[in-house]
This record gives structure tokens, sequence and C-alpha cells, in this order.
């Protein structure tokens, strides 16, 4: 019998993994139903790292991951896991005024932060060229794009080299509590563990339902687009504030856009993986509504993935049952916060500890609207 298994090998299953041993909380097992491990919302995600956010523990989540990410690339050696391109957020003077206080909040922790009018956007990135004259810009320049794949990789490589057991193709189907063990019933085999902690990001509510547990929790749709521009840009990320655009440098001639939010729930089982045809269009749009660079960028390929939405965009992590632990609803800040979460669910499980206001049942498991997550003022 495992110590802990932990079902789901995305960004957040595999830090909780390599925290679980290097605590040595004895055998522990990932299960991932795919044949690699961040093949799902992880590889899917805009993978933007920014401090330009609202809530304290966000913050400190922020915080902690940069650090688990630095870790896992000195040790990894991977050196495209991280790109610091900084960020610049443009918004109108309306939203500028919002996001006053947390700009004051960024420069009171000693993080760098300037804000730009559309003069001085012009004159730090040319490639702007088509920015409105009223548009205000903040500019944010230690923020990073990660590559979610590459951590991942590298958290369950240092994981098994601390004895961290993996089965791959292993879709956990069913779970069982009985009085001293949970079985994870999967595809191959049925599992027996003294604690189980679910990672499975958007499946989590559908097999927590196979316990007879349910979490106020629902998934939604995302998109991104991959642009070639054959005569290259210079562009750092950026984001449009007011329609929830967001741009990520892949390169040196390849953009990738997104967020393309479509804000009703989605069965992860069978959603459309594929860029809609009006995504296509609000990517072109939007694109040459900044750059002029852009009439010459060709759609390389768009895909989609989804979000898990809690009803105050906060995260549930935590025990859920005897000896069952959760970890999920990203809400849009899944890349930012996912190691820090991870760890933090880790913790969770094997010290059976408590994180009251991410009480999986703070809330009960009702529908509840759908906000997107890391856009508008960054208040998650």
């Amino acid at each position: 019998m495992y110590d802990l298994v932990i079902v789901g090998g995305g960004l957040w299953g595999t830090a909780a993994s390599w925290s679980a041993v290097e605590h040595r909380f004895g055998r522990v097992l990932l299960l991932e139903r795919n044949t690699f491990v961040a093949g799902e919302s992880s590889a899917k995600a805009g993978g933007i790292v920014s401090d330009f956010v609202a809530h304290p523990d966000d913050q400190a989540w922020v915080t902690e991951s940069r650090t688990l990410f630095r870790q896992a690339q000195e040790i990894s050696g991977d050196r495209t896991m991280i790109q610091e391109n900084g960020m610049l957020s443009l918004c109108t003077p309306v939203q500028a005024e919002q996001l006053a206080t947390q700009v004051q909040d960024l420069q009171r922790r000693n993080i760098p932060v300037d804000v730009w009018d559309s003069r001085a956007i012009g004159a730090h990135w040319p490639d702007l060229d088509r920015v409105s004259a009223d548009m205000i810009g903040i500019w944010t320049p230690q923020d990073w794009h990660v590559n979610p794949t590459a951590a991942a990789n590298a958290f369950l490589t240092l994981a098994r080299v601390k004895g961290l057991e993996v089965r791959f193709n292993y879709r956990a189907t069913t779970i069982a509590i009985e009085s001293r063990r949970v079985l994870v019933h999967t595809s191959e085999e049925s599992i027996e563990a003294a604690r189980v902690l679910v990672t499975a990001g958007t499946w989590t509510r559908k097999l927590l339902q196979t316990a007879g547990i349910d979490i106020p929790f629902r998934p939604y749709r995302t998109q991104l687009a991959s642009l070639e521009f054959p005569a290259g840009y210079q562009l750092p990320i950026v984001r449009e504030l007011s329609t929830d655009m967001y741009f990520v440098p892949d390169g040196a001639h390849n953009l990738l856009v997104g967020d393309g939010t479509r804000l009703w729930e989605h069965d992860p089982d069978n959603y459309e993986t594929l860029g809609d045809p009006d995504f296509h269009q609000d990517v072109a749009s939007g694109v040459m509504r900044l750059i002029s660079k852009g009439e010459y960028a060709q759609l390389r390929r768009s895909w989609a993935g989804l979000c898990g939405a809690t009803p105050d965009r906060r995260p549930l992590v935590g025990k859920v049952a005897d000896r069952l632990y959760i970890a999920c609803g990203d809400n849009g800040f899944g890349i930012k916060r996912g190691p820090a979460l991870g760890a933090l669910a880790a913790k969770i499980a094997m010290d059976a500890a408590e994180a009251p206001q991410l009480n999986p049942h703070r809330y009960p498991p009702i529908d509840f609207p759908l906000r997107p997550g890391s856009g508008g003022t960054f208040d998650s």
C-alpha cells in the first residue's frame, strides 16, 4: 500500500510529487492518464508568471512559485523553461486609476514597475505602433513566460530521483474510501493508498463524484493561437486589459495570442480542442489594432484548453473526506500559482494540516456565475 497516491500529472501534481518525496513522505505514487506529464491544461496555458496580483495569498504563492521554477531550471539545466520578457499591461486612464493601489503595492514590495503614456510605450517598444494616444502602459520588467511542460518534466525528474514512483497511461476511473484505506480504481488496476491527493485539474469534480463527493467547481474553455511574423518583431509580454487579450513572445518569429475565453461549463471529456473561427478573427483584429506588422502575420495553429472555476475565484485545496485531499481551481491563474499550490497541497495531505481559506467545502456544490480569471484588474 502506498502512503500517498497523487492523481494527475500536470504542473500542480508534479510539484506536489516533488514536495512529498523531498519531505520523505514514505512511498509516493503519481498516476497520469497520458503517456507524459502536463499534456492537458498545463500544456495549453499561456504560461505568464506575474507579480501583478492583488490578493496577498497570490502574492506569496507567486513568489514561492518563482523560487520553485528557478530551482527546477537550475537543477535540470533546461534554459528554455523561463523567458524573462517583462510584461506591459495596456489599460485606459480609468483602469490605470483603478490599478494605482496595486502599482503602489508593487513599489512597496520593491518590485520594479513603471507607468508609461503612449509616447513612452512607443519609445520602448516601437513595434507597438498602433497603441492609441490615450492608452496607459504598466510595465513590470521582472515578469516571465514559463514553459509549463518543461517545468512539469523538471519537477517529475527531480521527484523520481528522490524515489517517486510513476505510472503513465493510468486513468483513474473511480475512488472508493474504505475504513483504513482509499482505493483508486484505474484503467489498469486498483491501487491502495493510505492517503490520496487528487490534482486532476478539470476532471477533479467528476472523479470525486464517483466517491459520492461533490465540490463547487465548473470547467470553462480558453483558447490560444500561434502566429508567425515573417519579418520578426520585438515585443514583451503584452496584456490588453480592455479585451483580456494577451501576447506572449515565442521565439523570434512566433507569437502566442490568447485568450478566447468561453464562459459556460464544458465537459473535460468532450469539448472542442481547436480554436474557433471567431476566435481567429478576434486574434487578427486584436493584433492589427496594436501592431502594424500584424497585417503580415499568419496563423500557424490554434488550440483550446479548460480552466477550473470556483465561486470566489480562489483555489480549492484541502481535505474533502477522510484521507482524501484535492488541489484544483486554477481560475486562469494556474501557472503563476501552480508550483506553490502543489507544494501546499502535498503538505496538507502529508501533515493533515489545513488552509481554512481554501477549504473545498466553503461553498456548497451548486452552479455559480463564471468569470474570467486572470484578466481585468488582475484581482483574483
